[in-house]
């Protein structure tokens, strides 16, 4: 299994926010894409999930074509993603917020769970102790009953990734998972995530945080003005010049950009707070 990016383009009248991209990412891994803002990253994501239409190239999953599909097809073939903006159901509980995820691979027989009671107590059992499990895994087991938008915002975050996760995806696509959390909360979040590595799923991370992208990623792609810069470890992604001049900068400007992308995280709580 590959998620492979072919030739991708994304062109928005004369701006061409992705030029010529090409890329695979295998299973078992944890992909990181770096890039300064407006490099294409969420474009990346976007067009992979089908929220963007691709204006030429190819991204084929396995072999199959996701280029073109709609956006559930593309999710009916097992991949999932969060935003770098939460997008919860918040008046609906946090169980609830995983079990809808069942919908459309169970609508066909609600029919049978209606005029059937024990197929429906069986199949209700079986959605909950799923979701349940995931719950547990992101110590949200104990907010199961709470309305989602009353969540702190750093449980937001994790309850997002739950969700994403419920259908047991192929390709889970992570958008900025640690903006607007503090530094507990995004240790918290870069354990987790190196816990999800799993030979059967492809792992794509998009973050602005050089610490949890250089801990958790096996492999990085380094995008510049809608351009594949590098690609490689960690390792060789900080020793490239390259890499450095376009978005590290020199090893004394190091330390500026993971301040910036300290105040970005902390802004994001803000307004997070503020809202709820």
């Amino acid at each position: 299994m590959t998620l492979t990016f072919q030739n991708l383009r994304k062109q928005y009248g004369s701006h061409l926010a992705i030029d010529d991209v090409s890329v695979h990412f295998e299973p078992g891994l944890v992909h990181g894409v770096i890039g300064p803002n407006g490099a294409g990253k969420s474009t990346l994501v976007n067009m992979t999930a089908g929220s963007y239409v691709v204006s030429g190239g190819e991204i084929r999953l396995d072999g199959k074509t996701l280029s073109g599909l709609k956006k559930y097809q593309i999710a009916n073939s097992g991949v999932a993603r969060t935003y770098q903006n939460i997008r919860l159901f918040d008046q609906m509980t946090v169980l609830e917020n995983l079990e809808v995820c069942f919908y459309p691979t169970q609508v066909g027989q609600v029919w049978r769970e209606i005029l059937w009671p024990p197929f429906a107590t069986a199949r209700r059992k079986e959605r909950t102790r799923a979701c349940m499990e995931l719950l547990s895994f992101f110590d949200l087991q104990n907010y199961a009953d709470a309305e989602a938008g009353s969540l702190p915002y750093g449980r937001q975050r994790m309850l997002e990734i739950a969700r994403a996760l419920v259908m047991n995806p192929r390709v889970l696509l992570l958008d900025e998972p640690a903006a607007g959390l503090n530094h507990h909360e995004t240790a918290e979040l870069t354990a987790r995530l190196a816990e999800l590595k799993s030979p059967d799923r492809i792992m794509i991370v998009i973050e602005h945080d050089m610490d949890l992208v250089m801990t958790v990623c096996d492999r990085i792609v380094v995008m510049h003005h809608g351009k594949l810069l590098f690609q490689g470890t960690p390792a060789e992604v900080q020793a490239s010049s390259d890499v450095q001049l376009a978005y590290l900068g020199t090893a004394n400007d190091l330390d500026d950009i993971k301040a910036a992308a300290q105040d970005r995280r902390t802004q994001l709580g803000i307004r997070a707070r503020r809202r709820s």
